[in-house]
């Protein structure tokens, strides 16, 4: 998910203001939601392990190699 994630805030950023709001966690996933002043939103349901999956790769790339 942090791959599009990235993609629609760079896309967006010159736009204006995003606004971003996540969910409280459902019996599977947290609802995920990114809306754009252009009236664009990015939405996505996230499993808990997606989350930490994504979290994990985010902070293995700051690690040079």
């Amino acid at each position: 998910m942090f791959p599009d994630l990235e993609q629609f805030v760079t896309a967006h950023r010159p736009c204006g203001e995003l606004t971003g709001d996540v969910g409280e966690l459902t019996d599977t996933a947290y609802h995920v939601r990114v809306t754009c002043t252009c009236g664009d939103t990015f939405e996505r349901w996230v499993t808990p392990n997606l989350a930490a999956q994504d979290l994990l790769r985010s902070a293995l790339l700051a690690f040079p190699y």
